[in-house]
């Protein structure tokens, strides 16, 4: 088992309606490789948490960093890991994009949304990587 955390900066002729048509291309290639995660979306910026077969996930990575609709890539962490964060979900997503909500809000939204995974019951590097970004892109305008 692998866990690869990254961010990225969407390009912004990359709209709403094409990240959502990217999120359902996505679930059905991440089911079809065993591939589980989370993906986040606020403010233009993308922070996902991917898991699976570690040949499987590098070859992920390798797609998404060659992928033009965004840029900035920044791998955050990669290690080994015994389990799975988001072991039913082939790729939980949230948008917070300009909805008036408070940072604040926003991270008890998540902390909710989250409990939902095993991620509050592991604290790897990429869990507190992960947890580390998320703060940072919901603080920041």
């Amino acid at each position: 088992m692998h866990s690869l955390v990254y961010r990225s900066a969407a390009n912004e002729s990359f709209t709403i309606p094409e990240i959502y048509g990217m999120l359902s291309n996505a679930k059905d290639y991440n089911a079809e490789h065993g591939i589980t995660g989370c993906l986040l979306y606020h403010n233009s910026q993308f922070l996902q948490l991917l898991e699976g077969e570690e040949g499987e996930v590098l070859k992920l990575f390798q797609k998404i960093t060659m992928d033009k609709r965004h840029h900035d890539i920044l791998l955050i962490e990669s290690e080994y890991s015994n389990t799975r964060l988001f072991g039913e979900w082939s790729m939980a997503f949230h948008d917070y994009g300009q909805n008036g909500l408070s940072a604040n809000l926003k991270l008890n939204q998540i902390d909710a949304f989250l409990k939902q995974s095993d991620a509050f019951n592991r604290k790897s590097g990429p869990v507190l990587k992960f947890f580390s970004a998320v703060k940072d892109i919901l603080f920041s305008n």
